[in-house]
């Protein structure tokens, strides 16, 4: 059969719900195979951003991208291979022919994806496409179990040569910048510098959780306008967490069928939320976070410092995630699992290696120190 990959087109809607219920049933958990409307939608999209291949006539092989047109960021998903069609590579085919048809759009400056940790094929599919290892997220996503996922990013040619030099980073961050320094370098190497220190307990408040998604996106959408505040690509928010007397509010998402938790902007700013941190990660434990996290300028030396002292630890950075007047803005992913870490029966290719092993010295440094303990 050819492995050419052409747009899908509005009249395969039916034929793709069928192949993503061939192979999931009717589990599979995303919008892109389970809800008409926002597949056809997608097929729609002005930027196209979902392939199909064919062998005569019948679709094999499926593959789409969420976008984020303003932010010029897109996420891989929903790749799926009919069972007639496997062992020829087509998975591998699919995500390299995505992401050249993305990257070469002029629409998008970086693409990425999450592979599990349950098998190696995933992970290595894309870094045979070259997509870079740049972290792990523990704990994050519940399949049988709360799971490990990877991250890997591709960028748009020349978009990691336009990267903000950042001077100063928390000490705490020098393993996971030269993991990616060793990968795709960096503008400049910062100097390492110990952490501001916070204090990790604050004044008890009656906070309040607004479980009420159209609503706290409305809220979110009229309160929250500074491009650099809200920037939190293809998340939405669907909670807000605030003290009785309304002096800070925290816009947040959590997805309850697996614990997967973002916080995604503070108001009045990002600091003002920092002495409550304790109660609001206490307040989305109880609603079923079972894994934080958020995004961070690497030259957002505060907010860094704050996170590292309530237990957000760095799992992983993007770089040139976001464009910010000529240049591009590395970003920080800082997560923080309500689990402890067990990494037995994980199957992670080598080149996330460094990403894994700073997550786990840095957790047991922090949960696991017997400094002061025997006396």
């Amino acid at each position: 059969m050819s492995t050419e990959f052409e747009p899908a087109r509005l009249d395969d809607v039916e034929e793709l719900l069928a192949l993503f219920r061939l192979q999931y049933g009717d589990s599979y958990p995303l919008p892109s195979g389970n809800d008409p409307e926002m597949m056809a939608a997608a097929i729609a999209n002005p930027i196209p951003s979902w392939l199909v291949a064919r062998d005569h006539g019948r679709i094999v092989t499926t593959i789409m991208a969420e976008i984020a047109a303003d932010d010029r960021i897109a996420r891989t998903q929903s790749l799926i291979v009919h069972p007639d069609a496997r062992g020829r590579g087509m998975a591998r085919k699919a995500v390299g022919a995505l992401a050249d048809l993305l990257l070469t759009s002029g629409h998008i400056d970086s693409a990425y994806g999450k592979s599990r940790t349950s098998s190696t094929a995933a992970q290595r599919m894309m870094l045979s496409n070259d997509f870079v290892a740049l972290g792990v997220f523990p704990n994050a996503h519940k399949f049988a179990s709360q799971e490990t996922v990877l991250l890997t990013v591709k960028h748009a040619e020349g978009v990691l040569d336009q990267r903000q030099p950042v001077y100063k980073v928390p000490a705490e961050l020098e393993r996971l910048v030269t993991a990616v320094e060793h990968s795709v370098g960096m503008p400049a190497r910062p100097e390492f510098v110990p952490a501001t220190d916070y204090p990790t307990t604050g004044p008890d408040v009656e906070l309040e959780l607004l479980d009420a998604p159209h609503f706290v996106a409305r809220t979110f959408d009229a309160q929250v306008r500074d491009p650099y505040r809200r920037y939190y690509p293809l998340h939405t928010p669907n909670m807000l967490l605030t003290d009785a007397k309304g002096t800070f509010e925290l816009y947040a998402r959590l997805t309850k069928h697996d614990g997967y938790g973002t916080m995604i902007a503070g108001t009045p700013n990002g600091l003002a939320v920092v002495p409550h941190l304790g109660q609001i990660v206490g307040k989305l434990s109880e609603a079923g976070a079972a894994y934080l996290e958020t995004i961070v300028p690497l030259c957002a030396f505060e907010e860094l410092s704050a996170l590292l002292a309530h237990g957000f630890l760095p799992a992983a950075m993007y770089p040139a995630m976001r464009r910010d007047g000529g240049l591009f803005q590395d970003y920080v992913v800082m997560a923080r699992t309500m689990q402890p870490l067990d990494f037995r029966g994980l199957k992670i290719d080598e080149a996330f290696r460094p990403y894994a092993e700073q997550y786990i010295d840095l957790w047991t440094q922090r949960h696991l120190d017997t400094s002061g303990v025997f006396r």
